[in-house]
């Protein structure tokens, strides 16, 4: 389970973003569906939703497990964008032109519009710090992370913001969860990392010693983790 134990007080807590602090709205099939028929038929975010969700899972699988995705194709991040919507066009077998799709996709989601803070997220951040607590956001996203906290108000609220894109590892290797941990000069036995995936945030933070709760929002896994429907009840399940 980690080096933390329930009861005691944690001095740090590292926390994952999308999905746990912030989620996309409306989610990015609809966004890829009302972007994709502006520029030639017209899609349904029914059929962009399972060749979305396809073509992620196959360009996460090429990647080395542990190593920042965006440093495997040439050209960065936004090459890797480029290649993941080629791949979702030539699926739909739509006849939209890329590289104009692309510069419009980038740009809405790297607007604060186009993302919803979770309710619950600015209180408990308020709190730990309050009391405290030391926080760090951990997140698997591209370079675009750091500004778009501070535009939806979030930085004030954590000490330090660790991106996969810009440390060149992603979780679930340890090395993102190190990093994290000496930033904010805390051990592995003194902190709790809260997220949303089982293996990037649950199994990864656990193989570092550090205590995971697998924050849970939509009740989809079962009880073999340590698990919470939402932040408030994260906090009161290792603070309480």
């Amino acid at each position: 389970m980690g080096g933390f134990v329930r009861g005691q007080r944690p001095r740090a807590v590292l926390v994952d973003v999308g999905g746990t602090l912030i989620r996309a709205e409306p989610e990015p099939p609809v966004v890829y569906a009302q972007t994709l028929s502006r520029y030639g038929p017209t899609v349904s975010p029914t059929q962009v939703g399972p060749v979305f969700a396809q073509v992620w899972q196959e360009m996460t699988q090429e990647h080395p497990l542990g190593l920042d995705r965006y440093h495997q194709v040439k050209g960065g991040e936004r090459a890797w964008w480029g290649t993941f919507l080629q791949r979702v066009l030539a699926r739909l077998q739509h006849p939209a032109p890329w590289p104009e799709v692309l510069e419009e996709l980038f740009g809405i989601f790297s607007r604060p519009e186009q993302w919803r803070v979770y309710p619950d997220a600015p209180e408990v951040l308020r709190r730990l710090r309050q009391q405290g607590v030391k926080v760090a956001a951990v997140s698997n996203w591209d370079s675009r992370l750091p500004q778009l906290l501070a535009d939806l108000g979030l930085t004030p609220l954590l000490d330090t913001v660790v991106v996969s894109a810009l440390e060149g590892v992603e979780k679930p290797h340890p090395e993102i969860f190190r990093r994290a941990l000496l930033r904010l000069g805390v051990p592995a036995s003194k902190a709790t990392h809260w997220g949303d995936s089982p293996l990037d945030d649950y199994r990864g933070a656990q193989a570092c010693g550090i205590f995971p709760v697998l924050i849970d929002r939509e009740q989809l896994f079962a009880d073999s983790y340590v698990r919470a429907a939402h932040l408030e009840e994260a906090y009161e399940l290792v603070f309480g």
